[in-house]
């Protein structure tokens, strides 16, 4: 009699199972599975989960305001079960920008320096990640704090395109370009399906650390490294390829990459089965900050066909990317896939904040140590619309520590090592990081807010967000006219009904630097480009610009900076100059003086 045909292939499949079992000689062989009719053949269905920018928001604890944040690993961790148990297989990837960006991650570089026990891999462990990617901010603190974030985990590190150069750099930084993980299905008698994981970064690593990481670390373009990885992958037999790209898109633009944006071009290497993303802190799917971008769909969440992810940022969700696969005569092969975010959890998981506890009650004691007082409130709540108190004391911490510099050089030059550029102009650049950008916000007190009195770490945390260290340049008046109208895009006319309506709220807070040291205008009815009237005469060609690291490297395509211009180079960070500069005031900041108005933007009351 003639069965019909889908009860025939389960009976092959059957007898296939039977004969691996009661043949020794074949115990290790891979079975043999029909591949002639596509409905007869197995599927399995590969779930992808990714975590992103997460930067240190493991617990989900605002540590600003004490309260509870449904995000990161603790409100993750229950969505990361469900999602795998809804899946035939599973691969867990983070991202990268992990151990930076939290008063909890602050406190850990403290711990690391007290050769203390962190808390990360442990965490990481309990997960059960698969692979971690590194990002750009995991260097921010030197290659030996790298490996004791890592110290512990017990899945690779990977980076395709980063290669340590010297045995110091290689011992510390153990990384592999891409892995081959092996994942067995529940049906034994299945073959397990060989998925490759490549990692990549933004080489500008190599100029926002460059103090830790020239001469240490070489670096290649990402789309390079990728595509040579995929074909060794594809030689050693590699089923599925993702790469997990800590890189991102070009928003709101039709230019497609960049050196830094570049996973348009990812997405095109041949065998490429998925990918996920970040870098940027956007949604996608979701996201319409990309809609300009040919061959882009944000809806769908893929790029050029590939099935794709970026889950935002402090692990307010988990990226999910769905492959759908069949036994063929060569092996499994991806049949569709498809891709989308879920959110964090409303309730944390009660075995990761165990695991943190010892970490949080540390961070918060780190957090209340006095350090300085103020004599007024400093808020970014108008930042982003007129100067303020909270700006100011960037500023002035920022001159104050050069000028130290300076006068120290000043102090040296019959000795003949005075520097030409040291009598300049000297002015200060600083974002605000944390500022209201709508009404809403405003209301909601999404703001860094520190109350008049004693200024602890903690509120110069949340003053200044990012360990960036402090630069000079020496740029010409026209790249200053330039840096300033960059920063004017950030603004638009508005009504004075509604004052935050003058706000771009489209161009991030970091990216809206103010200067000091200089008055000027901001006529925002004119086109961008041309905006900014300065008010002040400078008598010389060039001038002096204290900054970030970041900025001073490139970060942001401000006045054509690429780390060319840099005359000077601080080994420490802004955080600890805030910290010092409060710390020698006599008295309380702003005690007995006002505030400086250097800027205004036209036509607002």
């Amino acid at each position: 009699m003639k069965l019909p045909g889908h009860i025939a292939a389960t009976v092959t499949l059957l007898a296939s199972a039977i004969s691996l079992v009661l043949t020794p000689s074949n115990a290790l062989a891979t079975p043999t599975l029909p591949a002639s009719s596509s409905a007869a053949a197995p599927s399995l269905h590969l779930r992808i989960l990714s975590t992103s920018d997460v930067h240190g928001q493991f617990i989900g604890k605002n540590y600003f305001t004490e309260q509870p944040v449904a995000a990161g690993f603790a409100y993750l961790a229950k969505v990361i079960e469900e999602a795998r148990a809804e899946a035939d297989l599973h691969v867990l990837i983070d991202n990268g920008d992990l151990i930076q960006g939290s008063p909890m991650t602050d406190w850990m570089v403290t711990a690391a320096a007290r050769e203390q026990p962190l808390p990360l891999t442990q965490v990481m462990n309990a997960l059960q990640f698969d692979v971690a990617n590194l990002g750009n901010h995991e260097f921010n603190y030197g290659l030996d704090y790298l490996a004791q974030a890592y110290a512990g985990a017990n899945f690779p590190l990977l980076s395709a395109n980063l290669k340590p150069l010297t045995e110091a750099a290689k011992n510390k930084l153990k990384i592999a370009p891409w892995v081959m993980l092996e994942k067995q299905p529940a049906q034994a008698w299945l073959p397990a399906v060989k998925v490759a994981v490549i990692g990549v970064l933004p080489p500008q690593i190599m100029q926002w650390d460059a103090h830790y990481l020239q001469h240490q670390v070489a670096v290649e373009g990402m789309y390079e490294a990728a595509q040579r990885s995929v074909q060794e992958a594809q030689q050693q037999g590699a089923e599925v390829i993702i790469i997990a790209a800590h890189t991102g898109l070009p928003k709101n633009s039709r230019e497609t990459h960049s050196s830094e944006q570049d996973v348009w071009s990812l997405a095109q290497i041949d065998g490429v089965d998925a990918i996920a993303f970040g870098h940027q802190h956007e949604l996608f799917p979701g996201t319409d900050a990309y809609q300009l971008n040919p061959d882009v769909d944000s809806k769908a969440g893929t790029i050029h066909g590939v099935a794709a992810s970026q889950p935002g940022a402090q692990g307010e969700y988990l990226g999910v990317i769905d492959l759908y696969l069949q036994w063929q005569q060569q092996g499994w092969q991806v049949s569709r896939s498809k891709s989308h975010l879920r959110a964090a959890a409303a309730t944390p998981d009660t075995n990761i904040q165990a695991l943190l506890a010892e970490a949080d009650q540390a961070t918060l004691a780190y957090m209340k140590q006095p350090i300085g007082h103020t004599e007024v409130a400093l808020s970014h709540r108008l930042s982003r619309l007129q100067p303020t108190s909270a700006m100011q004391l960037l500023h002035d911490a920022q001159r104050w520590y050069v000028e130290r510099y300076l006068d120290g050089l000043a102090d040296e030059s019959s000795t003949g090592t005075e520097q030409p550029w040291q009598q300049l102009p000297l002015l200060s650049a600083a974002a605000p990081f944390f500022a209201a950008t709508s009404a809403e916000e405003a209301a909601q007190q999404q703001f860094t807010f520190i109350n008049a009195g004693p200024v602890t770490i903690g509120d110069v945390g949340n003053l200044y967000r990012y360990p960036n260290t402090l630069d000079v340049v020496k740029i010409s008046v026209a790249q200053l006219q330039q840096w300033l109208e960059t920063s004017a895009a950030a603004l638009r006319v508005g009504s004075n009904e509604d004052p935050y309506s003058w706000v771009e709220s489209q161009v991030p807070s970091y990216n809206f630097d103010t200067i000091a040291g200089i008055k000027y205008q901001i006529d925002v009815s004119q086109p961008i480009g041309q905006r900014v009237t300065i008010l002040d005469q400078i008598a010389t060609e060039e001038v002096l610009v204290v900054t970030n690291n970041y900025r001073a490297n490139g970060g942001g395509d401000f006045a054509g900076l690429d780390g060319s211009q840099i005359v000077f180079s601080s080994p420490d960070q802004i955080q600890h100059i805030l910290i010092e500069y409060l710390k020698q005031l006599p008295q309380p900041y702003l005690a007995g003086q006002q505030l400086d108005k250097n800027w205004i933007i036209v036509d607002r009351e």
